[in-house]
C-alpha cells in the first residue's frame, strides 16, 4: 500500500484502518477508500471538537492529493476527464474577495489559505487548478488591473498609484506594469487620455 496513505491514517491513531482499503485493487480504489473512511471519522467526532476534525481533515487531503500526483500512481476519477481539483466556489468568491481588499498591503499564502479553510500546502495546488496560475501571479495581475483603473480614471500621481496596488515604489510598478501590460503606466495613461498633455518620460519609465 502507498506509504502516502498509512501517513494519512496515522493522523487519527486511536483508529485502525478498515479491512476494504487494504482489499482495494490499486492506489486510486486506495485512495478513494481512505478518503471515505476519513469522513466517516470526522463525522463520529464532529461533535465533541469541530476544530481538531477540521485541522484532520485539512491534513488527510494534502496528503491524499500528494499521494495521487506521485509517480506511479493513477487516479481513476481523472483519467479521461482532465478533472482538477480546484477551489470550491464559495472558496473563490472568499479568497478573490481578500486579494482585492488588500491589495495595498501585504497578502500571505496562509492568508488566503485560512479564508478558504485549506492547509497552506493543499491550498496552492487548488488555486492553480482554478486560476491556470500561482497564487503570487494572480495577485499581480490584480494589481496591475487595479492600476489600470486608477490610471484611466484618476489624475492620481504614479508614485501614489503604485502604493495603492501594493508596488514597493513607482520604479517597481513601472518594470511590473510594462512587462505585462506591454507598455509603461504613464504612456498607456496618456494613450487612453488623447486630450491630456503628453506624458513627460521619467528614467523609471525607459
Amino acid at each position: 500500500m502507498d506509504p502516502a496513505v498509512f501517513e494519512t491514517l496515522r493522523i487519527v491513531p486511536a483508529l485502525s484502518a478498515p479491512a476494504s482499503l487494504r482489499r482495494a485493487p490499486d492506489d486510486g480504489d486506495r485512495l478513494t477508500v481512505a478518503a471515505d473512511w476519513l469522513l466517516r471519522v470526522a463525522s463520529d467526532l464532529l461533535a465533541p471538537d469541530r476544530q481538531s476534525v477540521q485541522d484532520c481533515l485539512s491534513l488527510a487531503l494534502t496528503r491524499l492529493q500528494r499521494a495521487s500526483s506521485e509517480p506511479g500512481t493513477s487516479n481513476q476519477a481523472d483519467q479521461g476527464t482532465g478533472h482538477k481539483t480546484g477551489l470550491a466556489a464559495w472558496q473563490v468568491r472568499r479568497v478573490t474577495a481578500h486579494i482585492d481588499a488588500h491589495l495595498a498591503g501585504s497578502i500571505r499564502n496562509r492568508d488566503l489559505a485560512a479564508a478558504a479553510k485549506l492547509n497552506c500546502g493543499y491550498f496552492c495546488q487548488a488555486f492553480k487548478d482554478s486560476f491556470g496560475s500561482p497564487p503570487h501571479a494572480y495577485i499581480v495581475h490584480r494589481r496591475v488591473e487595479r492600476a489600470k483603473s486608477l490610471l484611466e480614471g484618476t489624475d492620481m500621481a504614479l508614485s501614489q498609484i503604485a502604493l495603492d496596488c501594493g508596488f514597493s515604489d513607482q520604479s517597481h510598478f513601472s518594470r511590473i506594469f510594462r512587462r505585462i501590460a506591454g507598455e509603461n503606466p504613464r504612456l498607456w495613461r496618456h494613450k487612453r487620455r488623447l486630450d491630456g498633455p503628453a506624458p513627460d518620460t521619467l528614467p523609471e519609465d525607459r
